[in-house]
């Protein structure tokens, strides 16, 4: 963690100088509101090593797939957000057409009524995947999201349910006062490379963890963002969806 401070505190000014790209981008294109870029800002921070790192490597942080895959994805998700069930149903669908990519699940709780739950709710998943692997974590994910979905927001109680039935260990007071008073490490790092909610993806070739910070740099035109702004109408947002998971495996193809 001190190894990204670090990083947020050198490359703070590159950092919001592509938030300010991000948002110029979102409101040029109306249709899907989506970004796809490569050489640019995103990717540049994104290449750091110690960034690099922490997306790749975070053992808190839930995945699914082969360890040694040599292609990711990298998901930044909102328990919290009333359209991500959506999302995670035509992901969880592209991680069963895919079974040699380890898809990377990083939390980015945006500022809604319910944050703290979905806080709560991402601290919770960690401890689900830390003790049963992708197997846990994904039964878990389909209690919350089923739970957001049916009742319009997440309640700390619907999580302490999700944690009652699948058995999971976790001092819930500990994480509850976690949720309400710290940023998640996830989202800070999600703020570094300038996303600015959820419904943010990384593709890469996960050999560049392996590269020093002069290979990275002549390599970081094969770091592909894909993100998009929500937008409002249901409509735009299914078709935003669809951009992004074709766009995904369009890139997943290109990886050698």
């Amino acid at each position: 963690m001190k190894k990204i401070l670090l990083a947020i505190l050198s490359f703070s000014a590159l950092a919001l100088s592509s938030c300010s790209t991000y948002h110029e981008a979102a409101k040029a294109d109306n249709n899907t509101q989506s970004i796809s870029k490569r050489t640019d800002d995103y990717a540049k921070i994104i290449a750091i090593p110690a960034v690099l790192d922490e997306l790749l490597n975070d053992k808190m942080t839930p995945s699914i797939g082969p360890k040694d895959a040599k292609k990711a994805v990298v998901v930044f998700y909102d328990y919290g957000c009333d359209k991500c069930t959506q999302t995670y149903e035509k992901m969880s669908k592209l991680i069963k057409e895919e079974p040699d990519v380890r898809f990377i699940f990083k939390a980015y709780p945006s500022l809604k009524a319910d944050d703290d739950a979905a806080n709560y709710a991402s601290l919770v998943a960690n401890e689900a995947y830390l003790q049963g692997g992708p197997e846990l974590f994904s039964e878990y994910n389909k209690i919350i999201y089923t739970e957001r979905e049916a009742n319009g927001k997440l309640t700390n109680e619907d999580i302490d349910n999700a944690i009652k039935q699948l058995n999971i260990k976790a001092n819930k007071p500990e994480l509850k006062k976690q949720a309400a008073e710290e940023e998640l490490k996830t989202k800070k790092v999600a703020k570094l490379i300038g996303f600015q909610g959820p419904h943010s993806y990384i593709v890469l070739p996960t050999d560049l963890a392996k590269m020093g910070s002069q290979k990275l740099e002549d390599n970081v035109s094969q770091i592909c963002v894909i993100a998009f702004n929500e937008p409002s109408d249901a409509e735009d947002y299914h078709k935003s969806v669809d951009w992004s998971i074709d766009k995904i495996k369009t890139e997943l193809k290109g990886i050698k």
